[in-house]
């Protein structure tokens, strides 16, 4: 068995990328993910001179490996730079255990040295860890999946406890009324559909970034490419005072565990702000209450939980927990800027999920 690694050629070699991603991830069947025009906005629109880093490991001819990496922007302290974030690596499941996975992700990273000073991943399985720290990987920090919920009959209903919901939903309702953080200034609130009918993002956007030590670039260039992927609708709220905008959360309806939910992908408030957490939860039970849904979802630091109030406003830390992982490359950065909580906001927009 010879094992092979080269440079992923899409133009030769998408059938083969696209039969593999099928094969490590069977809960995407069905679904937009698994599509020729998803993988090419995903890894051949992005808005830079490199749109992507891609990478394949074959036995013979058979494609068994796929590494990427999609070049985000970051400002680290008061220096912009590009950032390897790492996704979609996968191992067939006819060789897992070969040692493929981290032989493939050692020749990736070795690339991608010549490229950026670090890259950046969010891995939720525990078995995959192992091999991200054999070649030299670090966990920085968890980053838990935090839940509110307004109703737990979906949930409940996959336990066959369905008969429970009538006793437990009444008392969510009064936990929720209760936990939602005073609001003590006048807001104007808006929802939109589209990015771009949002007046003053990038201004907004770019100064919340100068206010976070390590913050995703997230101009308006960016932003049209995050929520333009094929098949996927977002809800924005915006919150302004004095008709300039001070917070911007960005949802899309999912389904998790068989749970109607909103996924928030990103979620920033200006400082001296703060009360307008309680307000924007307050939306968002409203907005879940009209479309069905029974909880709201977020990825997020405990540091960021804690400033974003989200125990204030009804949210629990479930089981699931992601890391924050990053492998450096060079002393461009110390460990002490990358490697500390408080110094970071990162959420779903940070990644490529959702």
């Amino acid at each position: 068995m010879e094992l092979t690694f080269e440079k992923f050629d899409f133009s030769k070699n998408l059938s083969m990328q696209r039969e593999l991603f099928i094969d490590c991830f069977p809960e995407t069947a069905g679904s937009a993910i698994q599509s020729d025009k998803h993988y090419l906005w995903k890894f051949h629109s992005f808005p830079g001179d490199i749109p992507s880093w891609e990478y394949s490991a074959l036995i013979e001819s058979e494609m068994v490996g796929y590494y990427a990496a999609i070049p985000y922007r970051y400002n680290i302290g008061d220096r912009m730079t590009k950032v390897g974030m790492v996704c979609d690596v996968m191992t067939s499941t006819k060789y897992r255990g070969k040692g493929i996975f981290t032989k493939m992700g050692g020749y990736s990273t070795r690339d991608l040295s010549n490229f950026v000073p670090f890259t950046i991943g969010y891995p939720i399985r525990k078995e995959v860890i192992p091999g991200h720290l054999k070649i030299g990987w670090k966990i920085a920090f968890p980053l838990p999946l935090f839940i509110k919920f307004f109703k737990t009959d979906s949930l409940l209903k996959t336990k066959k406890l369905g008969f429970l919901s009538v006793f437990i939903n009444p008392f969510l309702s009064v936990y929720n009324y209760l936990r939602h953080s005073k609001v003590s200034k006048e807001y104007l609130s808006c929802i939109y559909d589209s990015i771009d009918e949002i007046s003053g993002y990038q201004n907004f956007a770019l100064s919340w970034g100068k206010t976070i030590r390590n913050s995703l670039y997230k101009d308006i260039d960016f932003a049209r490419w995050r929520y333009g992927a094929p098949d996927r609708y977002y809800k924005f709220l915006t919150i302004s005072a004095d008709n300039e905008l001070i917070a911007f959360v960005s949802y899309r309806k999912i389904l998790r565990e068989g749970v109607p939910s909103f996924g928030i992908l990103d979620y920033m408030v200006l400082p001296g702000y703060e009360d307008s957490h309680g307000l924007i939860m307050k939306i968002l039970g409203d907005e879940a209450s009209k479309d069905n849904v029974e909880c709201l979802l977020c990825m997020m630091s405990n540091h960021s939980a804690k400033t974003y109030k989200l125990y204030n406003n009804g949210f629990l830390k479930s089981p699931f927990v992601f890391q924050l992982i990053i492998k450096k490359f060079s002393d461009q950065f110390s460990d002490d800027e990358l490697y500390s909580e408080k110094n970071w906001h990162l959420m779903w927009v940070d990644s490529d999920d959702l």
